[in-house]
């Protein structure tokens, strides 16, 4: 791979963090931290989870262009800290995540900068799936824009009651 492909995937994660920036214009406060449906979370707690899910999944991409074929499936430690880091900031005030999220995504984008492109057809697994480091690059850039879809749902939902 090429340094052009690094940029494309810097790219792709500045493109979720964009999407994620439009889905929550306008929204306010009292709305980012109404439940849309019952065991659905709030427009903080998935502002919340993309903003560790971010530096999270980047450094299995890194982990994968310096171990050979790691494991990068979150254990149920990894898991209680993405519920913890959910569940913990569920009340903190919107601007200060949009805030945070914005951060964390410029300092994942500058760790992708700093791959060797060389390195970025590397294999590791998941689960059982084999996941290259650009794979989990395109996977994580992906999910944030899942999420911002999902932001969007929510407040479709809050604002028709």
């Amino acid at each position: 791979m090429s340094s052009s492909e690094i940029q494309q995937l810097q790219q792709d994660l500045r493109s979720g963090r964009d999407a994620v920036l439009a889905a929550v214009e306008g929204v306010s406060e009292t709305e980012a931290h109404q439940i849309p449906e019952p065991g659905e979370w709030t427009v903080v707690q998935l502002l919340a989870h993309i903003t560790e899910l971010q530096p999270f999944w980047i450094s299995k991409a890194v982990l994968i262009t310096q171990v050979d074929d790691p494991q990068i499936t979150r254990t149920a430690v990894e898991n209680d800290e993405r519920l913890a880091a959910v569940t913990d900031r569920s009340q903190d005030d919107l601007a200060g995540l949009i805030q945070q999220m914005n951060a964390v995504n410029g300092q994942v984008v500058d760790v992708v900068g700093t791959i060797d492109p060389a390195k970025l057809d590397r294999p590791g697994h998941r689960e059982d799936n084999p996941m290259t480091a650009a794979g989990v690059i395109q996977y994580t850039a992906r999910h944030v824009r899942l999420h911002a879809g999902q932001i969007i749902e929510s407040l479709r939902l809050i604002r028709q009651t």
